[in-house]
């Protein structure tokens, strides 16, 4: 019969999870390889792919909101959404949010305007 593990092995095991999860936030922001580049204008937002983004989950709607004050004449922030990325050889990539070294990111969806 396997031996359960105890209690103590559990929360440490939890703890470096959650460390690594910690350390990945740092790194998307602050590492060699960080997760889009700065917004020049923007201290804490991101430009990713193309697309606004913050590290961590925000509010949606608010986020939408601050994003379309952000983007430049026919642009606009139609809404955000919360999404996941991590890195794979070298490349920060969408992953599902229990994935290894999973990173929380509001993004914003960016329409462009008919006018």
């Amino acid at each position: 019969m396997a031996k359960r593990p105890d209690q103590t092995y559990l929360v440490i095991l939890g703890a470096a999870l959650a460390q690594q999860n910690v350390n990945a936030l740092v790194l998307a922001e602050n590492g060699d390889n960080q997760l889009g580049r700065p917004h020049p204008n923007h201290p804490g937002w991101r430009i990713w792919n193309g697309n606004l983004i913050r590290v961590g989950h925000h509010n949606p709607q608010a986020f939408a909101l601050e994003a379309d004050a952000i983007l430049p004449g026919r642009y606009y922030a139609d809404r955000a959404h919360h999404w996941h990325a991590h890195l794979v050889a070298g490349t920060w990539t969408t992953c599902a949010p229990h994935a290894d070294g999973a990173v929380p990111l509001t993004i914003a969806i960016t329409q462009t305007r008919d006018d």
